[in-house]
């Protein structure tokens, strides 16, 4: 393929594609007139290469600043290497983003939640400062070595970022309120259908349009929202079958006799969370006060309520872990650290085939 290769002006990105050289990246800021016109061959070049990928491609995206028109096109290249992610292919995007700059890194995590891709989030800073490491192999496991990793935490600790995360690396399927919610109304409660559809790759392209539909006010309310009975039993039943990341206020009590079962804590500073939170969101510093109370008080009763425990006690989890100085990638590597320790003690389970 003939590689493109456009260099960046004051408003116009960088762009190189170049398959020859296994070097995929957009840089610098994107304010085109057009961005329908600007990104057409570059979305044409994709679609072309996504007949032909490499065994391992890696995307760059390394925006200062770009406009509303760029964000779709950029959804529009995440989409496209989800298609070669999902053909079984290996495919990693590294979204770069300065050091304090609240705004890119958001859009990251936004992308991350909306497409099936790995998505790595690294600052300019770290990538300056460390030399290149080699890539942490991912755990091997044998195939009736199933566990489940259950994440509870604190609004505004990224603790969803955390678990999609981990997921990309370990390769493995992620779980909260809204993927079991779609799933359950994509086959309307058959838990013996969810489980056989989740098993096959790719399922999540059949349910990303229930997620990507949501209102606005829906992120806040998943926030909220617990796994119904129902939910649950079709979790423990996928856990069956395969190893998986559940995060959810009383997932730590649903796998509580699980043998495999590895319970994490994701918390914070109150002031770590808040400015996590006016960040994110763009609300005030009242405003993320409130919603950090009041979303903590409900999580608090629910779990006293359902479980009978405090989800602040850390005798319910294995894994405790503090993010007030340190980046999710950073946490994600502790989890895995500790998973790979703890694998010397899974229980080898009946195997299912």
């Amino acid at each position: 393929m003939r590689a493109i290769r456009i260099k960046g002006e004051e408003d116009m990105p960088s762009v190189i594609l170049d398959r020859d050289n296994n070097e995929f990246e957009l840089s610098g800021r994107s304010l085109p007139e057009n961005a329908i016109t600007f990104y057409r061959p570059i979305l044409e070049w994709l679609d072309s290469y996504t007949i032909n990928p490499l065994p391992r491609t890696e995307f760059v995206f390394r925006m200062t600043y770009y406009n509303t028109a760029t964000a779709k096109q950029i959804l529009e290249i995440l989409l496209r290497l989800e298609d070669i992610y999902s053909a079984g292919h290996d495919v990693r995007a590294t979204w770069l983003y300065e050091s304090g700059d609240g705004d890119m890194e958001d859009a990251g995590v936004e992308y991350a939640r909306i497409v099936n891709v790995p998505i790595i989030m690294t600052t300019l800073e770290s990538t300056l400062e460390k030399p290149k490491s080699k890539k942490k192999d991912v755990i091997e496991l044998k195939k009736n070595e199933t566990f489940v990793v259950t994440i509870s935490r604190e609004l505004g600790t990224g603790g969803r970022v955390i678990g999609k995360l981990l997921s990309e690396k370990m390769h493995i399927n992620y779980f909260d309120y809204a993927v079991i919610e779609a799933l359950t109304n994509k086959y309307e409660d058959n838990r013996s259908e969810i489980v056989d559809n989740v098993s096959k790759k790719p399922w999540w392209k059949e349910i990303r349009s229930f997620l990507t539909s949501k209102g606005g006010k829906s992120k806040e309310q998943d926030e909220t929202r617990a796994l119904t009975d129902q939910q649950s039993e079709i979790l423990k039943s996928i856990a069956q079958n395969e190893s998986c990341i559940v995060a959810g206020q009383s997932a730590f009590y649903t796998f509580r006799d699980y043998p495999n079962h590895i319970s994490i804590f994701i918390c914070g500073s109150e002031e770590s969370r808040i400015s996590k939170l006016m960040s994110r969101e763009g609300l005030s510093r009242e405003d993320a006060v409130e919603t950090i109370n009041r979303v903590s008080r409900e999580r608090d009763m629910f779990v006293v309520e359902n479980t009978g425990m405090s989800r602040h006690d850390t005798r319910n989890y294995d894994l405790v872990i503090n993010m007030e100085k340190i980046s999710e990638e950073d946490a994600v590597d502790v989890i895995i650290s500790y998973i790979a320790q703890r694998k010397k003690y899974f229980a080898i389970l009946v195997d299912n085939d």
